[in-house]
C-alpha cells in the first residue's frame, strides 16, 4: 500500500496538484464528477456487502460505512453545485472509474471476503494521502490551494475511522483470491487518480 501512497503523492501527480493548488480547474471538476458517480456505486458495494454479513456486528459496520458514503456524497453534491458540476457530466464516465465500478460488480456476486478486500484500498489511499497532505507535510499549506476542502473532508480523523472500521472486516490472513482484489482495487484506484492529472 505504502508504494501506492508514495506514487499518487509524488511531484506532480493529481493529489500533490490539488494539494498545491496548480492543479487545473477544469481537471478537478472532471474529477469531482467521476467520484461521485464512482461513490454511488462503492456505496451499492456496501449495500452488498451488508446483506452477505454474517453477524449482526458485521451489519452494524456496514450500516456505518453506508452511512459515511451518504454523508460524503451530501458533501460531493456541495463540492460540485460550487464547481459547476453537472449532471451530464456524471453520465460522462470515464473507462478509469469504469473499470473500478465493473470490478466492484463484479466482486459483489461473489465471496464477501473479496468484496471487503476490492473495497479497503480506496477507503485506505483517500485517508492516507487526504492526511499526508493535511497533517503530515509541513512544506505545502494546503489550507492555501483552493481544493483544500478535499484534503479536510478525507485527511480527518472521520475518514480515518471508517477506513479502521472497513480494515476489521478483512481476514486476519489476507491471500489467494482475497489478495488478488485487494492489490487489484490498489491499481484501479491509482488508475483512476492518474487519469485525472
Amino acid at each position: 500500500m505504502q508504494a501506492y501512497v508514495e506514487e499518487m503523492t509524488a511531484s506532480g501527480s493529481f493529489v500533490h496538484q490539488m494539494a498545491t493548488g496548480t492543479l487545473e480547474r477544469a481537471k478537478y471538476v472532471r474529477y469531482l464528477a467521476q467520484d461521485a458517480h464512482f461513490l454511488f456505486h462503492f456505496n451499492r458495494a456496501y449495500a452488498a456487502a451488508l446483506i452477505k454479513a454474517d453477524t449482526v456486528d458485521e451489519q452494524r459496520v456496514y450500516h456505518e460505512l453506508i452511512g459515511g458514503v451518504l454523508d460524503e456524497l451530501k458533501l460531493h453534491r456541495g463540492a460540485c453545485e460550487r464547481w459547476g458540476v453537472s449532471e451530464t457530466q456524471e453520465r460522462d464516465v470515464h473507462p478509469a472509474a469504469q473499470a473500478y465500478i465493473d470490478f466492484l460488480q463484479e466482486l459483489r456476486r461473489g465471496d464477501i471476503r473479496e468484496l471487503v478486500a476490492g473495497m479497503v484500498p480506496c477507503m485506505r489511499l483517500y485517508a492516507t494521502i487526504g492526511r499526508r497532505f493535511l497533517r503530515e507535510d509541513p512544506t505545502i499549506d494546503v489550507k492555501s490551494s483552493p481544493y483544500h476542502e478535499w484534503f479536510e473532508a478525507y485527511g480527518g480523523e472521520e475518514m480515518e475511522s471508517l477506513a479502521r472500521r472497513l480494515e476489521t472486516l478483512l481476514p486476519a490472513v489476507v491471500y489467494g483470491p482475497v489478495a488478488a482484489a485487494y492489490v487489484r482495487a490498489a491499481r484501479l484506484e491509482r488508475d483512476f487518480f492518474a487519469a485525472h492529472a
